[in-house]
């Protein structure tokens, strides 16, 4: 199938499942836990200022030099009320992690479904700094006499350096990052700076490529004309200092005052120099769900994290385009276009090397559930668009591994489906 599943769970319910990603028994090949070491001179704290870390499995046999980065998704927090709250939870602090993770899809260790990379050293970047691993704040900010740490740069830094420095990194000759959710984000975000990092402490790299996964979130109005989710990424932006945190080409070629566009996709991407591959719903079922049908959060002090699917009358719509009237079927159709378009316009989607496979399915983070065997455009699944994408030259065109979807159906056809 490429048009939408039957997934339509609740918007947060997804991104718990992303934060999670984990085997309900967890098997010998499950990623342990490992907490950053000196976090103290670092900097590289969570929100609530506990140390940083990972999740780690080895490569073995021919994947033991072989490296998937992974930056975990959940969100982000969109005021100093809202990011205290964040730092109360795994996603904003370390205390709770428990030992071991396993993620489906691309991460998977199972050869039967995950063949190309089943074998290759794991790593999933534990994410709690509450804006795509992006803040670069010095001083913390204190919320109800707690202090708060946006050092989400930090931890990217410090992870790298210790993966080199204790699990054999620094020996890769093939290393994918990639990240799904507020993850997928962080890899576009980050993508040419971990490549400047492994530039200089993997002297055998001889591949490397990013694979973001459901993170490119569109700066785009609610179905009532308002700019929310843009309003939510500018207050983050700021509070977190992501100025430095973010993609350098593009803080550098956008004026001052917008700079907070840099912490889009649909803007850094454009700068991305590093191969990249584009995995994502045109009709992401959170992006629906808490861009294009949020509301805002009114109370400033509320620790509400966002007010996804509130628009009046859209909440059924908006978690199950099958439910969509007529009217309701020409904003999603619109968004989906709106979403094409915006990745088709850079100049990164058609240079040599990269690729895409932008399917319709209404859901978020596929490439690391079972879909992602199962998702097919034109006969071709995720799984085999990846693999196909990363084992090619990197001087092989841009539309040799690009797979496009279909559009949904509008108007009084059912199903809405478009296959």
């Amino acid at each position: 199938v490429h048009g939408r599943t039957d997934q339509s769970m609740a918007a947060w319910s997804i991104l718990v499942a992303c934060l999670l990603a984990a085997a309900a028994v967890a098997s010998a090949a499950s990623m342990k836990l490992k907490i950053l070491d000196n976090t103290a001179s670092t900097g590289a704290v969570c929100l609530d200022g506990t140390p940083g870390g990972y999740y780690y499995a080895p490569g073995t046999g021919a994947g033991k030099n072989n490296w998937i980065l992974f930056f975990q998704g959940g969100g982000w927090c969109y005021s100093e009320y809202d990011c205290w709250g964040r730092s109360k939870t795994p996603l904003g602090s370390s205390k709770s992690w428990g030992p071991t993770m396993d993620i489906d899809g691309l991460m998977s260790d199972n050869c039967a479904t995950n063949p190309t990379f089943c074998n290759w050293n794991r790593v999933n970047l534990n994410y709690c700094d509450g804006n795509s691993f992006s803040g670069n704040r010095a001083t913390s900010v204190i919320v109800n006499n707690d202090p708060l740490y946006f050092r989400g740069h930090q931890i990217v830094t410090a992870t790298i350096a210790e993966l080199v420095a204790q699990q054999g990194l620094g020996q890769a000759s093939q290393v994918m990052l990639s990240g799904c959710s507020a993850g997928g984000l962080s890899t576009y975000l980050h993508a040419d700076y971990v490549g400047e990092l492994l530039a200089k402490a993997a002297p055998a790299l001889g591949r490397y490529g990013a694979v973001p996964v459901s993170g490119f979130f569109l700066d785009h109005n609610t179905v009532e004309s308002q700019p929310i989710y843009e309003s939510q990424i500018k207050r983050i932006f700021a509070l977190s200092n992501a100025t430095d945190g973010l993609n350098a080409n593009c803080i550098a070629s956008t004026p001052v005052e917008n700079q907070w566009q840099c912490n889009f996709a649909q803007y850094s991407y454009a700068h991305t120099q590093s191969r990249i591959f584009v995995l994502d719903s045109a009709l992401d079922s959170w992006q629906t769900a808490c861009i294009l049908t949020s509301e805002p959060v009114v109370d400033p002090k509320s620790t509400a994290n966002g007010n996804c699917s509130a628009a009046p009358g859209w909440g059924a719509c908006a978690q199950n385009v099958e439910n969509c009237n007529a009217n309701e079927m020409d904003a999603m159709i619109s968004y989906e276009r709106d979403f094409l378009s915006y990745v088709q316009a850079a100049p990164t989607y058609s240079k040599p090397g990269n690729g895409a496979f932008v399917y319709s399915c209404h859901t978020h983070c596929a490439g690391v559930s079972s879909l992602y065997n199962s998702v097919l455009i034109d006969g071709v699944s995720m799984e085999k668009a990846i693999s196909t994408w990363w084992l090619s030259a990197p001087s092989t065109p841009a539309p040799s591994n690009t797979h496009l979807p279909c559009i949904y159906n509008g108007g009084d056809t059912h199903p809405r489906r478009c296959n």
